[in-house]
């Protein structure tokens, strides 16, 4: 049977000035048609005007789950504790499947902890993403989470334990082959504590990440370099679909950002740096069953804010 569409709302005209009542109303008629929940939040760095929507909602992260982890690199590197020219051997061992291309590589390949990084983001890489969990330690992120006020943030899970709890199996025991032929079309069920929306699975929510978007512009606990550094590396972003997908083109606009997506999930958070307005955003989602079409709506709300913001 082909699959019945919806009809798409339209977004309403861009109000100036954007206020909360009104960003919360167009936000209501624009995805409550939807299957699953979304939420965004969004906060105007220069004036420090917020408008949220389901902004302290949990939600699974997934990859966006990679920012914590890039910030936590940096402050430990700052604090001499993580040399990021340090190099990792590959080894199959720990392999791990899904986006990225490490996988790929031959073993005894030697990457740095800081290419590590640029891997995690910019091709959203779950091998470098792991190794980099590794050399963190989930006990120290989690501590530098809860120092910042990241307190609907929940990460008990690697990528490797992630994907072996949506497969119901021990991850103590599962190879790299038997989840990769797995994710090809897994298809878990909605008890799986994988796809759970609390501590049990990698949630956020959109306002903690926003939180976290401010304190990296504003390179709050990170040296100058460091922030730099940070915001570079989420600049080189590959998928660039849903923040930027419909921002004119002819703005000189930079979005600093990483993407997340998972069965039924659909997420985007980053800075973005236009010619009148810097502000961070975060769109997360949970439950839907068309993420092409969840991607689509989240672009038209992009450029719905930042046409707002910028008073265009």
């Amino acid at each position: 049977m082909p699959k019945q569409t919806r009809p798409i709302p339209t977004l309403p005209d861009v109000p100036q000035p954007l206020t909360q009542e009104l960003f919360a109303e167009a936000l209501a008629d624009y995805v409550d048609d939807l299957p699953g929940d979304v939420g965004v939040m969004v906060h105007d760095i220069a004036s420090g005007a917020e408008f949220s929507y389901n902004a302290t909602e949990i939600f699974p992260t997934a990859s966006t789950l990679k920012v914590p982890l890039l910030y936590v690199l940096y402050r430990e590197a700052d604090a001499g504790s993580i040399d990021l020219a340090e190099r990792v051997t590959l080894s199959y061992t720990n392999r791990v499947p899904g986006s990225g291309v490490l996988q790929h590589m031959d073993e005894g390949l030697q990457p740095t902890l800081r290419d590590l990084a640029e891997l995690m983001i910019i091709v959203s890489d779950n091998w470098a993403t792991d190794l980099l969990w590794n050399r963190l330690t989930k006990e120290r992120v989690n501590e530098v989470l809860a120092e910042i006020g990241m307190t609907q943030t929940s990460l008990p899970s690697t990528i490797h334990e992630l994907f072996s709890t949506l497969a119901e199996v021990d991850p103590a025991t599962t190879d790299y082959d038997f989840l990769r032929t797995y994710l090809k079309t897994y298809d878990p069920s909605p008890d799986n504590p994988a796809m759970a929306y609390d501590a049990r699975n990698d949630t956020s929510s959109p306002a903690d990440m926003v939180r976290l978007l401010r304190l990296i512009d504003a390179g709050d606990g990170l040296s100058d370099s460091s922030r730099g550094a940070i915001i570079e590396t989420l600049k080189h972003q590959n998928f660039t679909t849903i923040l930027q997908g419909r921002l004119p083109s002819g703005d000189e606009i930079e979005v600093a950002h990483k993407t997340g997506s998972l069965s039924g999930v659909k997420n985007d958070v980053g800075l973005v740096y236009g010619p009148t307005v810097t502000y961070a955003i975060a769109f997360m989602s949970r439950g839907q069953d068309d993420p092409a079409e969840v991607a689509d709506r989240m672009s038209r709300v992009s450029r719905w804010v930042y046409d707002a913001l910028s008073g265009q």
